[in-house]
């Protein structure tokens, strides 16, 4: 794991290279577990100095936790973590929606975010007995195998899908779309009818049926639109013939917008 800063000689001082080199130690921990000063200084390839000048101050911040000789992520990345999921205003707003979905379907619901050629699963309800669906919140799937994430890139344009993806996806399956013009056959599809789909191509005999919904219409620091992804994720078979379920996905997202329009937060609707 290369270091993302400048050669040590520079003497890089500035925010940015703090910032990148706090980055890259928070990425070597978070990937590999526990881990020694040595062990960091190997897998960040950054001066043994810098590394320990870094760690002391990343303990003091709560960022790190030390015990013994090994470095692992701090109480304080939990806290924030926890605050940005379900303090978040929105996770507030769409929670109580996503727990009527749940009930009405009685499948697995996702919400979920889409960041490059993954989607993060902001919060999970329910399981898909007897399928197992391995979602945990705060993991990444790659995009394309899912429903959320071909929804989600529907909200982008297209421009975004070829920026993001190469030409050959690298993970793919029998059942699942291998080249970036197969997914944007699939993305306008979702842009037409407002859903996308997912037949077993994550987890096999299980579909998923996802919508979007817009939260902020003015544009964030990425240049984009944020957006979100409601889904439900169930055994194939009924996925595929109870059109029911495409109706109460679109319940929900409608209640979701109606609350959006009332909240003083979201100001651009």
């Amino acid at each position: 794991m290369a270091t993302t800063g400048g050669p040590e000689t520079i003497r890089d001082t500035s925010l940015t290279g703090l910032m990148d080199r706090i980055e890259v130690i928070l990425d070597a921990v978070t990937i590999e577990g526990p881990l020694t000063l040595t062990e960091i200084v190997v897998l960040t390839e950054m001066p043994k100095t810098t590394v320990h000048r870094l760690l002391v101050q990343m303990v003091r911040y709560r960022w790190l936790t030390r015990i013994g000789n090994n470095y692992e992520l701090g109480v304080r990345l939990f806290e924030l973590g926890t605050e940005a999921r379900q303090g978040h205003w929105f996770h507030r707003l769409v929670r109580p929606h996503l727990e009527e979905l749940r009930a009405r379907t009685r499948l697995l619901v996702h919400l979920a975010f889409l960041d490059g050629e993954s989607v993060i699963w902001w919060e999970r309800l329910g399981d898909v007995p007897p399928g197992h669906v391995p979602t945990v919140v705060g993991s990444r799937t790659a995009a394309h195998l899912t429903a959320s994430g071909k929804v989600l890139l529907s909200v982008e344009d297209d421009a975004f899908l070829d920026r993001t993806f190469g030409e050959h996806l690298q993970v793919s399956t029998a059942r699942t779309c291998r080249t970036r013009n197969e997914l944007a056959v699939q993305v306008r599809a979702a842009r037409n009818s407002g859903l996308a789909f997912d037949h077993g191509e994550n987890v096999h005999d299980v579909g998923c049926i996802a919508a979007p919904i817009v939260v902020r219409q003015q544009l964030s620091s990425t240049g984009r639109r944020i957006a979100v992804s409601v889904s439900v994720c169930g055994p194939l078979d009924r996925i595929q013939k109870d059109r029911q379920l495409q109706r109460d996905v679109f319940t929900c997202v409608t209640g979701v917008q109606r609350d959006l329009s009332r909240n003083p937060v979201a100001t651009d609707y």
